[in-house]
């Protein structure tokens, strides 16, 4: 029986303390998610996590890397950059953004503890997030200045445009422990919850640009 190669044993323990990393920051946060427990739960010494990561705060950036990486992969995909009408691009990245988060429903709730109690983090890993921001926003934004040039919308900056879509998802997902834990809601009616939520959503952003509902609501 062949024996597996080196780089696929290699990305498979990084792929397992990974994984093992981001289900304990989700679960204690970052301060309280030790690189013993990380250890024990991937299934590999304390000594073999240090082999392939030296810090805990590696781990953190690897797993926050690919969480972020998914994401604007995905609402990449969905803003073609050859669709002309500018909403069509948005509706298709708003949906999709709404997606992972769903997928991820706790992802929103670690970062807002990592920026109140562990800002630095955060903070150098600002320069690569700008980056990815401004990379996929660029042609997007100069299709909203185009729409609102020609009059079909309301006059709005991409920023402005940009913070309210920000502030409607995230405070959506700020939301779920609340229901999960205060008001002790089924997960079914809070996955119900959710979906209606990102109707609502989608049609708050197309009312914001355009004033009305979107026609085929």
């Amino acid at each position: 029986m062949s024996q597996p190669k080196p780089n696929t044993k290699r990305k498979n323990t990084e792929g397992a303390i990974m994984a093992a990393a981001e289900e304990l920051f989700l679960e204690k946060g970052y301060l309280q998610a030790t690189t013993t427990e990380i250890a024990r739960r991937a299934g590999v010494t304390h000594a073999m996590l240090h082999y392939y990561f030296q810090t805990k705060e590696q781990i953190f950036f690897k797993v926050l890397d690919k969480n972020l990486h998914d994401l604007f992969a995905s609402v990449r995909n969905a803003m073609s950059a050859e669709e002309v009408a500018f909403w069509p691009n948005l509706k298709g990245g708003v949906i999709r953004l709404l997606e992972f988060l769903d997928q991820h429903r706790q992802l929103v709730s670690f970062l807002y503890d990592v920026a109140r109690h562990n800002p630095e983090l955060l903070n150098r890993y600002r320069e690569s997030t700008i980056s990815l921001i401004s990379g996929l926003a660029g042609h997007h934004k100069v299709l909203l200045d185009s729409e609102v040039k020609a009059g079909r919308c309301n006059p709005v900056t991409f920023e402005q445009l940009f913070l309210d879509l920000i502030s409607l998802s995230f405070s959506t997902y700020m939301s779920v422990p609340v229901m999960e834990q205060a008001v002790g809601m089924p997960q079914d009616q809070i996955d119900q919850a959710l979906k209606r939520r990102h109707d609502e959503i989608i049609a708050l952003l197309y009312y914001r640009l355009y004033g009305r509902c979107e026609p085929d609501r």
